[in-house]
């Protein structure tokens, strides 16, 4: 077997052939770490005092996703990878220093609550009239005339399945189906608190599952046992899931767009569903943090636009099936793939697909619920 070398290993991860798991993995295999990988430069391990550095989730920091940037700059931003926010928001407080990061809607009270944010100057920004009217007065994510988030990547959390195995469920889709006893051992869901008991309280009938009183949590936690003796296992890799899909080794998950959309480019007959409980909307973007390099504040919010831009969000939503900010982007992408929109979940009028799920939102009583969970995990 080949002896693989740290720059082996970056340019893995760099072209999709390894999971960002995988790589921490090889990494520690090899004794080393790597905090920031800046991806004008994919093997380099050293950041750049010229450019902001951009704390994203993995497959966010390609360069597909900000061209404008590299045009005009001539190199990517200095990346930082987290794995998912709680971790992004250890590290920053722990002295971790970047400019911008990428959180999801539901985190930004808490983050701008724990002072680490400053509002971002939406003058400053020639995208920001082309933005979702409706994703910029989303809950929490702002205070008065100060904006603390910049929305550029949104989405759902529902249920995908392969249709020529669960035929029954075409045209009848719910998220029962994670449920159903047929498929023992071969479902799966998100280890997640946002993606995993939230799916259980809306599914066990929760009125509003962000805030649920006591007995919706032990009904959701009633759902959660009764689930997970049919659980193949639950996933922390969208790959992982794809790969299990595609093998028939998992018939049901739940899932995000981009699943569904690397899926269907294999020809696989996938469904990714309406459920009639309710799907789950999710929207990310950017934070400007209180601690950012104030000399390169030019530069973070020439990377905001590039973000914002139309080209970025058809690369978002052709490559990953996400949404995305820029509501022209949309437009550009049904008029060059006739059908396509249609064809990941969306509507060619996108206020009707995010009118249609239930958006994601701050947590009431969070370490409980999380605590709860990984006592249903471990067979408590």
């Amino acid at each position: 077997m080949k002896k693989l070398k740290k720059e082996d290993v970056v340019e893995q991860l760099a072209t999709g052939k390894m999971s960002r798991r995988q790589f921490n993995q090889s990494l520690m295999a090899l004794g080393a770490t790597m905090v920031m990988m800046p991806m004008g430069s994919r093997s380099a391990f050293a950041g750049s005092d010229d450019h902001p550095t951009v704390f994203t989730w993995e497959g966010w920091d390609v360069p597909e996703l900000h061209q404008p940037y590299l045009a005009k700059h001539g190199e990517s931003p200095n990346m930082a990878i987290f794995g998912d926010e709680e971790e992004a928001f250890a590290k920053m407080r722990a002295g971790f220093k970047v400019d911008l990061t990428q959180p999801c809607t539901y985190k930004v009270p808490i983050w701008k609550d724990a002072g680490i944010l400053e509002p971002i100057d939406t003058s400053r920004l020639s995208t920001w009239d082309d933005i979702i009217p409706s994703l910029k007065t989303i809950p929490g994510t702002y205070e008065g005339n100060n904006q603390y988030f910049f929305p550029t990547d949104w989405g759902l959390t529902s249920v995908l399945y392969r249709a020529d195995l669960a035929p029954e469920y075409v045209d009848n889709e719910s998220w029962g189906l994670l449920w159903d006893p047929k498929y023992k051992g071969r479902l799966s869901m998100a280890d997640s608190l946002i993606d995993g008991v939230m799916v259980a309280a809306i599914y066990s009938g929760a009125k509003d599952p962000f805030n649920m009183t006591d007995e919706e949590v032990a009904k959701t936690r009633a759902a959660l046992k009764e689930q997970l003796p049919l659980m193949r296992y639950y996933w922390t890799s969208p790959a992982d899931i794809e790969q299990a899909l595609a093998s028939g080794e998992l018939v049901a998950t739940s899932a995000w767009n981009s699943s569904y959309a690397a899926l269907k480019k294999e020809g696989l007959d996938v469904r990714y569903t309406s459920p009639k409980e309710g799907a789950m909307t999710w929207v990310c973007g950017f934070c400007l943090m209180s601690d950012h390099d104030p000399a390169k504040l030019d530069r973070i919010y020439d990377y905001l636009d590039a973000y914002a831009s139309v080209e970025s969000g058809v690369f978002a939503l052709t490559e990953y099936g996400y949404g995305h900010g820029n509501i022209h982007a949309f437009a550009k992408v049904e008029q060059d793939s006739p059908g396509l929109l249609k064809e990941l979940g969306y509507s060619v009028d996108v206020n009707e697909t995010l009118n249609a799920g239930i958006f994601q939102a701050p947590m009431g009583n969070e370490p409980a619920l999380q605590a709860m969970f990984e006592e249903v995990k471990a067979g408590m």
